[in-house]
């Protein structure tokens, strides 16, 4: 049931014509999903994560290489089942789910996550803060560059931030620069 809240969002997206068209679609698509997830053995079927359907053409996301291999052998069979539902042609796709390394999609781990502990806040993954960098190195708008490397300078882990002489290690200032007093003539 939904919440009473809720109501007048649902009512608000129904009353949009491109938004309820595209629910709709959607709807479809998890219902061809569900269609599918029903054909397909059981090891299969957990590394089946979702359907997108367009111009009768449904593309079933896995996981991984070897399970979009093994659903291969199944395609035959799928779109003849699923034909009359308007499809004409089954293909597979890899989509990689979140990383176990508490990743998130994003690459975003947990901050001072050790060995699979999550102690809270978000930290990136080497790969996404070197993306990050790389991205900000192509970028002719140096605002936004800076945007970028202060974004991956700001998520790195606690171990790779290097203090270098006259920086200050105590926890709230990591990274500040103790200013040196002028000199006296």
């Amino acid at each position: 049931m939904l919440r009473p809240g809720l109501a007048h969002v649902r009512e608000l997206l129904q009353s949009n014509r491109l938004i309820r068209r595209h629910l709709e679609h959607r709807d479809r698509e998890l219902a061809l999903l569900g269609m599918v997830l029903s054909r397909l053995p059981d090891p299969l079927r957990a590394h089946c994560g979702d359907a997108v359907l367009a111009d009768g053409v449904l593309t079933l996301f896995l996981d991984s290489p070897a399970w979009v291999t093994r659903a291969r052998f199944l395609i035959e069979e799928l779109t003849r089942a699923l034909e009359r539902e308007g499809v004409a042609k089954v293909i597979t796709q890899v989509r990689v789910r979140a990383q176990d390394d508490g990743a998130d999609a994003l690459g975003v781990k947990p901050r001072g996550a050790v060995e699979g502990q999550p102690i809270g806040g978000n930290r990136l993954t080497d790969r996404t803060r070197a993306h990050l960098l790389g991205a900000a190195d192509g970028m002719s708008d140096p605002v936004l560059a800076e945007i970028f490397r202060r974004f991956a300078k700001n998520h790195t882990p606690p171990a790779m931030t290097t203090v270098g002489a006259g920086e200050d290690e105590s926890p709230g200032s990591r990274g500040a620069r103790k200013t040196p007093a002028p000199k006296s003539a």
